[in-house]
């Protein structure tokens, strides 16, 4: 399926006028088609850049009074900066990953109390901002993966500002878990999910206690009152208990990876039973949308860079294909489902950034890992 996937890939990149990257190195044939996939859907985002603002817009020709993309809107863009730089290191990507980053350290509030942390659009300074627990938790995640790509260490100082926020003020002290933002309208399974990623990432990268700390704080209430017995994975929020793939791959991934760092096979035994429900649960044609069917793919294909597991790469290779030939619109911009229908409103709304963003950091983190061997 993967070998037929790629030889199409590479007769629709023909089609394109797309070619293999010279600076691609060591990285597999269907390592460089991924990889220049991204690098042209990177491209193509130029498309919402606003030259007036310094910054992206969150939708192609927008004239509101605030344009700009927030965290939420960016996040796919910068994840695809980081996975090209990590696939293809050389001084071009590592030069547009830190143009970039330096953009999204614009969103850090130093007016938020009692601690700093990132708001959702850029230049917010207002102690009362209204502020998402989720949105630093993907920051900072990008943010450990800008680092991952570069080796500088400021990104990591980035990152545990927004580690620092989601436990200071996100945590619920009464009944534990993550609030969604802070109104505290209920906690909040994004919250949970990207809060323990980034506690588990940076761990890794610093073995730092305090991470390590939270990671487990997180995990032990997500295995407890933020788990759905009915559905045998992580509940979607306090309100709602119906899982949403792209919370359950980060919680799975950290609670695997924290198992290699800290030999707690206990978390290991639920990454594998987690894993096997999920892929029950989503299927193999993902049509939530892009923007939280890449993350859920994102990391499933770290989990088989830790485990080898080749069904893992199938499966985002496979929404790829789809992805590949069916989400560009008439302008070539990929801007439908992976099924190639419009997006719901409820989903995304028209000509939105992190649409086009979202396909392509799927096809930048499949130039990360190499195809299984027998694929």
């Amino acid at each position: 399926m993967v070998k037929e996937a790629v030889r199409k890939l590479a007769f629709c990149m023909c089609l394109l006028g797309l070619a293999f990257p010279a600076q691609a190195g060591a990285l597999s044939a269907p390592q460089q088609a991924y990889l220049a996939l991204a690098q042209s859907g990177v491209a193509r985002a130029r498309r919402w850049w606003n030259p007036e603002l310094g910054w992206y817009d969150a939708r192609l020709g927008d004239r509101k009074r605030y344009p700009l993309a927030t965290i939420w809107d960016s996040v796919p863009l910068f994840e695809s900066l980081d996975a090209i730089a990590i696939a293809s290191p050389n001084q071009a990507n590592r030069g547009a990953l830190a143009k970039f980053a330096a953009g999204a350290e614009r969103y850090l509030n130093r007016g938020l109390r009692p601690v700093d942390g990132y708001s959702p659009y850029p230049g917010d300074r207002e102690q009362d901002t209204e502020t998402w627990f989720d949105d630093n938790g993907w920051w900072g995640t990008a943010f450990v993966e800008a680092y991952r790509a570069t080796g500088d260490r400021r990104y990591l100082a980035d990152a545990r500002r927004a580690l620092r926020y989601i436990a200071t003020v996100g945590w619920d002290a009464d009944g534990g878990g993550i609030w969604w933002n802070t109104g505290h309208p209920y906690r909040a399974g994004e919250a949970l999910a990207s809060g323990t990623l980034l506690a588990a990432l940076l761990y890794q990268q610093t073995r730092s206690g305090f991470a390590l700390a939270q990671a487990t704080r997180f995990l032990g209430w997500a295995n407890t009152t933020g788990f759905s017995q009915a559905d045998q994975l992580y509940a979607g929020s306090s309100l709602d208990p119906t899982p949403i793939d792209y919370i359950e791959s980060p919680l799975i991934y950290a609670q695997a990876l924290l198992c290699r760092l800290t030999g707690r096979k206990t978390y290991c035994r639920r990454a594998q039973y987690l894993t096997a429900t999920a892929l029950r649960r989503f299927g193999t044609e993902l049509d939530f949308a892009p923007q939280y069917d890449a993350i859920y793919l994102q990391w499933l294909l770290a989990l088989y860079g830790l485990d080898g597991d080749a069904g893992l790469y199938r499966l985002a290779a496979a929404n790829a294909g789809n992805a590949q030939i069916k989400a560009a619109n008439s302008e070539g911009l990929d801007l439908l489902s992976w099924t190639g229908a419009p997006l719901p409103a409820e989903d995304a709304e028209p000509d939105m950034l992190r649409t086009q963003a979202a396909t392509t950091s799927l096809f930048a983190w499949l130039a990360v890992y190499p195809p299984p061997p027998a694929s």
